[in-house]
């Protein structure tokens, strides 16, 4: 398992203090609060000598329902094609590993990174001293942001966090920011090491902003720890940010090119790394075995912009009922399980108000999936809970609120 401290040497633990040049500001949204919860989303920004030089996020699978949607606003259907934690593993490790880590909060971040990096087998972590903005602000994130000014436009979006959490460490007061240049100036910078190959591959939420950084800064990269094949990293995490849309236009073409021409990138090794980009993310979209019709289109843009073949995806997705796609067909009788946080858009239903429509409607609901269950229902049907996978198994099909109430209708009108 991955270890969570660093290695000890004659029995004693070095850590040697200095003054880091690189602060490493995160925010982690989760599926919950305990030991077994998992990130759902991870955003790091990146300050060397007070510059922005590099802004990621992305949203991470954690093969399990994503938790308090209310609250992070992150769905399955977000979900459905993001990285494992161990896919991007490699990519955060570089940016944290060496920096002194801030966050709001920040042992909550600290916990759950190291939870993280605990289920891999080649990492260890070290979560060094760091430095929390809500201690040196004693006020919430969103309080914190209206009192001094900071711009907080969508809370819980681990990004916009990490950026609000960034903007207080010069937004807070005069005395605060001399507090805080003696904590930076004695802070134990983090290490976390990590051998999983970088990818580079990141999924952001829909309608994600712009990440910000000085980009050119980072074919250089002269305070960051040096990894194999950086100059190969660098530009996989260029093409990343410009495939963002999954389009790469005449521009970032262009900047790609560039990019591509100061790293000294032989042409050849460029289009294998653009057919191990594409493979990576077939490997993504292929990993919970549904291929949505969603997916396949990313797969498509993405194989073009990279000018790779995109047959190796998979010609059509896999069957349209495991998707939600298709209209349930219910007999009177047949067994329905509920899962998940059921709701439909303008109408808030609680699982006992859908197992009494069900009942109304002559279906009989039950508590647990088995073999002769007709149908799952669930808020998102992409959902990636225990019943659902046990349905997927079965070849229950798994559908939408939406369309559990259409048939449950229909049934009813024709009693």
């Amino acid at each position: 398992m991955g270890q969570t401290q660093p290695a000890a040497r004659n029995g004693t633990m070095r850590r040697k203090r200095h003054t880091a040049t690189r602060f490493a500001v995160i925010d982690t949204e989760t599926t919950g609060l305990s030991k077994h919860d998992r990130i759902v989303e991870f955003a790091c920004i990146t300050i060397s000598n007070g510059e922005i030089v590099d802004e990621y996020d992305t949203l991470i699978q954690p093969n399990r329902d994503p938790g308090p949607v209310k609250i992070h606003g992150i769905t399955p259907t977000m979900l459905q094609s993001a990285p494992t934690f161990s896919a991007v593993a490699a990519d955060i490790a570089v940016r944290l590993d060496g920096a002194v880590l801030v966050a709001h909060n920040i042992g909550f971040d600290q916990r759950m990174l190291a939870q993280e990096v605990a289920r891999l087998t080649n990492a260890s972590f070290d979560p060094g001293d760091g430095v929390c903005t809500y201690r040196l602000t004693g006020m919430k994130l969103a309080v914190a942001a209206q009192h001094y000014g900071v711009a907080l436009p969508n809370h819980h979006s681990a990004l916009d966090d990490a950026r609000a959490a960034s903007d207080l460490l010069t937004a807070s007061s005069a005395a605060t920011n001399r507090r805080l240049a003696r904590t930076f100036a004695s802070s134990q910078p983090m290490s976390f090491k990590c051998n999983n190959e970088g990818g580079g591959i990141t999924i952001r939420r829909p309608q994600a902003s712009t990440r910000k950084g000085s980009l050119g800064l980072l074919v250089t990269r002269t305070d960051w720890p040096p990894t194999r094949q950086e100059i190969e990293s660098v530009y996989l995490d260029a093409l990343d940010r410009c495939l963002d849309d999954g389009v790469l236009e005449p521009a970032e073409q262009r900047w790609l090119d560039d990019t591509a021409a100061s790293l000294n990138l032989p042409e050849q090794r460029r289009r294998e790394l653009h057919e191990s980009y594409f493979e990576l993310l077939r490997q993504q979209i292929l990993a919970d075995g549904i291929v949505t019709e969603r997916e396949e289109a990313l797969a498509k843009d993405v194989a073009a912009a990279l000018q790779v073949d995109p047959t190796s995806i998979v010609s059509t997705p896999t069957s349209p009922t495991r998707t939600g796609l298709t209209r349930a067909a219910l007999d009177l009788g047949d067994a329905v399980c509920f899962t998940g946080e059921c709701a439909t858009p303008g109408q808030a239903l609680t699982r006992s108000q859908l197992e009494l429509i069900a009942t109304d409607a002559g279906l009989r609901p039950i508590a647990n999936v088995t073999k002769k269950c007709a149908v799952l229902v669930a808020a998102d049907p992409l959902s990636q809970s225990g019943k659902a996978a046990k349905a997927r198994r079965y070849g229950i099909p798994v559908i939408g609120v939406d369309e559990f109430l259409r048939a449950a209708a229909a049934l009813t009108q024709s009693r």
